[in-house]
């Protein structure tokens, strides 16, 4: 789990990753304990990551990313922490997935089945 030290909020905490404002892709909800110092506080946070398609508020379960020099789209579990060159996706995204004519998908079977 994330650590982070900040200026405290109310005993909870925006995560690692979001901030006021934030696209809201990702939503963190975090339970913070004060620690010595000058107001620094330790915060624990449980991520759930969204997935980016435009108005879909479902939770991630698949990640996509594309090889634009191989015309490949690649489909699989959601990786471990979000990465600005890949695309979170929801069940019901990942399986209506389409992709240009002349390019190719692979699925990547999840670990956990």
């Amino acid at each position: 789990m994330p650590v982070v030290s900040h200026r405290a909020l109310g005993g909870v905490a925006l995560g690692v990753g979001a901030s006021p404002g934030s696209s809201g892709h990702a939503s963190s909800v975090g339970r913070c304990q004060a620690q010595p110092g000058p107001q620094l506080v330790r915060c624990l946070t449980v991520t759930e990551r969204l997935c980016t398609k435009v108005g879909c508020r479902r939770p991630a379960v698949a990640t996509l990313t594309y090889d634009y020099s191989d015309s490949l789209v690649v489909v699989g579990p959601l990786g471990l922490t979000p990465d600005p060159h890949s695309y979170d996706l929801c069940a019901l995204h990942a399986d209506r997935l389409s992709v240009p004519q002349g390019w190719s998908v692979i699925r990547h079977a999840s670990m956990r089945e």
